[in-house]
């Protein structure tokens, strides 16, 4: 080959790699041009909310509900929806909703004598549906129980009766956790919380059940202190020779008119303002039976009884009950003695007005007055 045809040929490889080099940059400069002319890229909305809903779903956000073993907690399987808000004018209805809920009626339950749950509703279920299954969970309740339903419209509570033909969007269920035969147990309680978790699944609702150690325990500290203040006084009048002669009943009806006492049955009854007792008397023969026509009957003894926590102002309300029993025992040509036939001289008054305004006392630092509605219950 000649040096003209190897000029030829390397003039021909240089121009080859010109061309080519050029195209590269044109391609380059172009892209570049497009790229700054689009927007930039947005993010996938669809995976950001799986990522946000991943993270949501693992916190514990919800209240545990109770399952089949009492010791044993688990996550609800349903959630109550967010409630949807509308642009409205605001009326009176509506602020009355916003307004916050009314606590329970103390009357009917509260968290330091019961054992006290409140179940939420997805929607507002019928009290009809909720009747039915109060008779089947009371089936294994040897305590008083109470039902109470949050009126949407009110705001308030109460008490749910058969006939109900309402419904309601959230249900309170108070289990009294003592009386006056003994502390609840554990076979009642896990009875109660296993009613509850059931109605719970069964429409809808959203339960937090307590631990079953501490409320056993609760229940019992609570029955030892009212087994430490339950103190309940008897007198009595009876004749002084031992015969019967003189304790004539028709000689008590003037007396028990003017002091306004109520017959109930075998008891005479002194009542406050309210209709709340306040101390009983009771007749009996010489068989020790209760006297019904007292008007007629040769008496034995006549009984006064005081029931000191439930009653406000015990030691006054014990100044009248003597008062009274002093007239009935002047009347009947009698004495006043004390439930064992013992006299009741001033000092030993003295010590009995002492213990009771003692025991009231203890009592109003615990939190439950003598003759409250807390009282009333705990001591029934």
């Amino acid at each position: 080959m000649s040096e003209l045809q190897m000029a030829l040929v390397g003039l021909g490889v240089l121009l080859v790699l010109v061309v080519w080099g050029y195209n590269l940059w044109q391609e380059k400069k172009l892209r570049q041009q497009a790229s700054d002319m689009l927007p930039p890229a947005a993010p996938d909305v669809l995976m950001a909310g799986r990522e946000a809903s991943s993270e949501r779903s693992s916190e514990r956000a919800e209240p545990s509900v109770y399952a089949d073993e009492p010791d044993e907690l688990v996550e609800p399987t349903f959630a109550v929806p967010p409630t949807p808000t509308f642009s409205q004018p605001e009326t009176a209805a509506d602020v009355e909703l916003e307004s916050p809920v009314s606590p329970l009626p103390a009357e009917w339950a509260d968290g330091e004598a019961d054992c006290l749950l409140r179940i939420e509703f997805v929607d507002p279920v019928p009290v009809a549906s909720l009747w039915a299954e109060r008779a089947t969970m009371a089936a294994g309740i040897d305590k008083p129980m109470q039902w109470l339903g949050l009126d949407e419209k009110s705001g308030r509570w109460r008490a749910l009766l058969p006939q109900d033909q309402g419904s309601v969007i959230q249900l309170a269920i108070a289990l009294q956790l003592t009386d006056r035969r003994g502390p609840i147990g554990e076979t009642t309680l896990s009875a109660f919380l296993g009613g509850a978790h059931q109605l719970a699944q069964r429409f809808a609702g959203l339960v937090e059940l307590p631990e079953l150690g501490p409320l056993l325990q609760q229940a019992n500290d609570l029955d030892a202190f009212c087994a430490g203040v339950d103190l309940q006084l008897s007198l009595q009048v009876m004749p002084r020779s031992g015969s019967l002669n003189d304790m004539l009943g028709a000689k008590l009806m003037p007396l028990i008119g003017s002091a306004g006492l109520r017959e109930e049955g075998e008891r005479y009854v002194a009542v406050d303002g309210d209709g709340v007792e306040r101390f009983a008397m009771i007749c009996a023969n010489a068989a020790g039976a209760p006297v019904t026509h007292v008007e007629t009957a040769a008496l034995a003894s006549v009984f006064f009884a005081l029931d000191v926590p439930r009653v406000a102002n015990g030691a006054t309300v014990f100044d009248q009950m003597m008062a009274l029993a002093n007239q009935c025992a002047e009347a009947l040509g009698g004495q006043v003695a004390d439930a064992h036939k013992n006299a009741l001289p001033e000092a030993k008054l003295t010590a009995i007005r002492g213990r009771i305004a003692d025991v009231q006392a203890q009592m109003a630092a615990r939190g439950m007055p003598a003759g409250s509605m807390r009282a009333l219950r705990l001591f029934s």
